[in-house]
């Protein structure tokens, strides 16, 4: 017999759980302390089940008998009932819940420098959120994601819409995690977009597309056995300190100070004829600190196992990534595409796109005067900032490389 509204009211506790039954299975289970719940009792795939419809009153019986007859439709053709309460969790998900709060998820996982957090954040707030948030997250096509970021390419960002196309890529795959969609729209969409230009009249042959970079980076991390490790040690070092290769090429130990945690290269070793000091990231000193125990006790940094105390050669590096292939184009990363004093310009570029003071970049790149900015920033200004910049920037590469 069927429930009236006065027997699931009056219902009283007693000493013992115990169960008034509705029919096909639902049944308002009431507890010693006097709470009471709809329950849905099913068998699926030869199992038994129990499906917690909710607590009345809250739930009233024809709320329940409604809810129950739902569940019994979904058992019938071999679904759980609780995949009712997923599909009404992702509901609310998608009404209440837009890009920006996955987003702001996503953000606040990513182990960044504050500062390049900061930056990250504000891109895109600036460059995806405006659009994004105008409608559900399941709504939006791989060619409305394309619109979105041709808006960067268009006006000269290509570097920033091949960045935020990854970042979409990567959000919408925790969303997709989560169910509250079927597939990722963003996926491939970076190969989509204008690439931006990695072969400049008049330049050395460099990158700057974060994904391509991310490649690069991987590869130097897995040498071939053939290759020496001080020409290793040298392609770890030069994407952190941005030396011209000849810098790099003859950079002596005296130069390297672990306590302070710089390079001070002397005007003698410098184009523009005046010294520098090159601030050290901790990703950095672990390089140097490496290579130490093999060549230490000579004046060179990087020299080879059958170098006789001299310094690596002239083409080194450069050779070494021209042998390095790309996984995923099959090309080389060598002459042409990339050079060892490409790393210089591809540093310079990469750190505009992240907002960092370009004062501040070309200063470190020995390439401003340094009465340029006097006015703006005092002398140990000039190094904090540096020391701020170049810390986040190796932060930045190690998670670009572990993405």
């Amino acid at each position: 017999m069927s429930l009236t509204h006065t027997e699931v009211k009056s219902a009283k506790p007693k000493t013992k759980l115990y169960k008034l039954f509705d029919g096909g299975g639902l049944y308002l289970q009431v507890k010693p302390s006097g709470y009471k719940c709809w329950k849905y009792d099913y068998r699926l795939d030869k199992k038994r089940g129990t499906y917690t419809i909710g607590k009345y009153p809250e739930i009233s019986l024809k709320q329940a008998r409604d809810a129950h007859r739902e569940a019994r439709e979904h058992v019938a053709i071999g679904v759980h009932p609780k995949a009712i309460k997923e599909k009404s969790r992702i509901e609310a998900d998608l009404e209440n819940k837009r890009f920006s709060y996955y987003a702001n998820q996503w953000l606040e996982k990513q182990n960044l420098a504050e500062s390049t957090r900061k930056d990250l954040e504000q891109r895109i707030q600036k460059n995806l959120i405006p659009f994004m948030d105008k409608k559900r997250v399941n709504e939006f096509t791989t060619a409305e994601l394309l619109k979105i970021t041709l808006k960067m390419s268009d006006r000269g960002a290509k570097e920033t819409a091949q960045r935020m196309a990854n970042v979409l890529r990567r959000i919408y795959n925790e969303i997709l995690i989560l169910g509250v969609v079927e597939n990722n729209p963003a996926q491939g969409l970076a190969e989509l977009l204008p690439k931006p230009d990695s072969k400049l009249k008049g330049n050395f042959a460099h990158i700057t597309s974060p994904e391509e970079l991310r490649v690069l980076l991987q590869q130097i991390d897995k040498p071939s056995e053939r290759q020496d490790f001080a020409t290793t040690q040298a392609l770890k070092l030069m994407p952190l300190v941005f030396l011209r290769p000849k810098n790099i090429r003859f950079l002596k130990w005296e130069y390297v100070d672990f306590d302070e945690k710089i390079i001070r290269l002397p005007a003698s070793e410098m184009k523009t004829g005046k010294a520098l000091v090159v601030p050290l990231a901790r990703q950095a000193i672990t390089i140097l600190k490496d290579i130490h125990p093999l060549t230490g006790n000579g004046e060179y940094v990087f020299v080879s196992s059958h170098g006789r105390g001299k310094p690596i050669s002239e083409n080194t590096t450069t050779y070494a990534l021209k042998r390095i292939i790309n996984p995923d184009t099959g090309e080389p990363f060598g002459t042409g595409y990339m050079t060892s004093h490409g790393f210089r310009h591809t540093a310079s570029t990469m750190l505009n796109e992240l907002g960092f003071d370009p004062d501040i970049i070309e200063l470190q790149l020995a390439h401003i005067n340094k009465d340029r900015i006097r006015a703006t920033y005092n002398k140990a200004e000039w190094l904090d900032k540096r020391v701020i910049m170049m810390q986040a920037w190796a932060d930045y590469l190690d998670e670009l490389k572990n993405s």
